[in-house]
């Protein structure tokens, strides 16, 4: 053998020997600290539910519609200029004034009814046969004058543009009483034209009723509408950084009911409320919008957003999964504890401190679920980021083997009833206060249930549905 060769067989079994050596010396631990994973930006999460419904029974106090037409309908009727005639045999010429009492309003289911007491004067002359013409009168010279009792009938609705409106008829035209005094009656001729004033009376009413419906439309009705809905529009505080939004869309009319002297109109707010964390949300954008008919029996569905933070979350995991060991071809690793963490893009990442055969942090990530049966959130799809997969590949592939990911897969797992609990409390609060001086909410929470877990950079945000029952009152 040449020198050469007796050269390179020493140098190969020199290596032969430094590589058993390596691999027969005891292990020791190395220490790797994988880098965080990307922050990226958060879901745009959708909108989980339609439009809920709220009970607003809306009251009208009649008093001030009343007062409308007071101002507007004149005290006395019948002038030379404009005369109120009366009908009769022979009569050549009639003047009837009437002078009414102020309006006297009831309410009827949804018809008003406005009353009033007339008394009249009347001056007229008859041209009879054979006989010098004739002049007759009521309540002149000085008598009492004769009195009628009239009633006007008024169905009240509110229109699609938010008006009142009325269509008026001349219900009754009567004489106040059977006492002599409310009769119109010449007995010495045999006259008796009570009833002709009657059917004037009524004549001259009836063409005027649509003056008054027309005052009625006239009337500014909107602006209270505007003033609560506007109310609505603006969130709800309910504690710091928690709001109700009740992101009104619509309102449906309903019946109309009459109660002392308020108008009751049965309607219907169609509204998307939300309770939500963070920053006051803007005010909605949607002015009061028409009126549409048609109320149904919808009930509330409310969209609760609650939140489970991270470091209370981290603390529970941490105290669960510490000491916990798993192992791989004759070593092991052992967690210390764990934090959690959400980076964007509806995943979370969940850093772990382990020791043992090897030292350092690692990081999993994966997407939160609720499990609805156990009642808590895991994350089922949990696995080493890529960062951490490349540094225990080069330095320590051993714990790849080691069931670490399949672990935290089966046993993180942490509720979230307390945040829910927390927020159905909040909601309960919210739909029973007074929104702003004559609006009030009250309301009833039946069922919390989550419908989905998020996680986002500042928490996680747990969705539930709330449903229950709830009523605007407005006293106007």
């Amino acid at each position: 053998m040449s020198r050469r060769a007796r050269f390179a067989a020493i140098a190969a079994g020199a290596a032969l020997v430094l590589l058993v050596a390596w691999w027969l010396k005891p292990w020791e631990p190395g220490r790797i600290v994988a880098p965080p994973p990307e922050i990226v930006e958060d879901l745009d999460l959708d909108d989980l539910l339609g439009a809920s419904s709220i009970s607003v029974p809306v009251r009208v106090d009649l008093r001030t519609l009343v007062a409308e037409v007071e101002r507007e309908v004149p005290t006395e009727w019948g002038t030379e200029e404009q005369p109120v005639e009366v009908d009769g045999h022979g009569r050549t010429d009639a003047l009837l004034r009437l002078t009414r009492s102020p309006f006297r309003a009831e309410l009827d289911g949804s018809s008003a009814t406005l009353s009033t007491t007339v008394a009249y004067r009347i001056e007229a002359t008859y041209d009879l046969p054979l006989l010098p013409d004739l002049n007759l009168g009521c309540g002149s010279d000085g008598e009492e004058p004769p009195r009628l009792d009239i009633t006007l009938a008024a169905p009240i609705s509110l229109t699609s543009d938010w008006r009142l409106a009325t269509d008026t008829r001349v219900e009754r035209v009567a004489a106040a009483s059977t006492e002599e005094r409310d009769r119109c009656e010449v007995t010495f001729a045999g006259f008796d034209i009570t009833g002709r004033v009657e059917d004037a009376a009524r004549g001259y009413l009836e063409e005027h009723t649509a003056a008054i419906d027309s005052l009625v439309g006239e009337a500014d009705v909107r602006s209270s509408f505007e003033e609560w809905w506007n109310v609505l529009r603006e969130p709800v505080a309910l504690g710091e950084s928690v709001w109700l939004e009740l992101r009104p869309r619509g309102i449906r009319r309903g019946a109309i009911r009459g109660e002392g002297d308020v108008v009751e109109i049965s309607a219907q707010l169609e509204a998307a409320p939300h309770i939500v964390l963070g920053d006051r949300p803007d005010r909605w954008p949607e002015p009061l919008p028409p009126l549409r008919e048609g109320v149904d029996e919808g009930g509330l569905d409310v969209l609760v957003e609650a939140m489970a933070e991270y470091p209370a979350t981290s603390r529970r995991l941490s105290e669960a999964l510490a000491g916990t060991e798993v192992s791989a071809a004759g070593r092991r690793m052992v967690i210390g504890s764990l934090a959690v963490s959400g980076i964007g893009g509806g995943r979370l990442a969940m850093e772990v401190d382990v020791g043992g055969d090897v030292e350092g942090r690692l990081y999993l990530v994966g997407t939160p679920v609720y499990d609805p049966v156990a009642g808590d959130v895991s994350v089922p799809d949990l696995h080493f980021s890529v960062e951490t997969s490349n540094l225990l590949l080069a330095s320590a592939s051993w714990t790849l083997e080691a069931p670490l990911d399949r672990l935290l897969r089966e046993r993180a797992r942490w509720p979230v009833d307390l945040a829910v609990a927390w927020a159905g409390d909040r909601l309960a609060e919210g739909l029973n206060r007074t929104l702003t001086p004559g609006v009030r909410l009250s309301g009833t929470v039946d069922t919390v249930r989550v419908v989905r877990v998020a996680a986002m950079r500042r928490g996680l945000i747990v969705h539930a549905t709330a449903s229950g029952r709830a009523t605007l009152h407005v006293e106007r």
